[in-house]
């Protein structure tokens, strides 16, 4: 993680080296893994909406309100998405389990 400040002087976090080995060596869970690609694109939102601030001034033609409402939309999809992507994970986790149980019984 880096701090670092924009062109307007607004302090912003930057995520560098996410990498899939957590500390130790250890592959990441799916879980792990998730919240980094989370976390990653909220800063993508985040420079998207610093970008559409400064472009405002300079684009006369894009309609800013528009854009941040767009941008909204994105957000809750992303959000929605993601619930489901966790509640599928949860159910081939048990049925996995399941299957290990059936398998070491036989």
């Amino acid at each position: 993680m880096a701090l670092f400040e924009d062109r307007s002087g607004r302090k912003r976090v930057c995520f560098e080296g996410i990498t899939e080995l957590a500390p130790g060596g250890k592959k990441e869970s799916k879980p792990a893994r998730l919240d980094a690609a989370r976390e990653r694109f909220e800063m993508a939102m985040v420079r998207l909406e610093n970008a559409l601030e400064a472009n405002a001034n300079n684009a006369g033609g894009i309609d800013v309100e528009e854009m941040t409402a767009q941008t909204s939309a994105l957000r809750k999809e992303n959000e929605e998405l993601s619930k489901k992507n966790r509640a599928v994970g949860e159910r081939l986790d048990g049925a996995i389990s399941r299957l290990k149980t059936v398998l070491e019984g036989a």
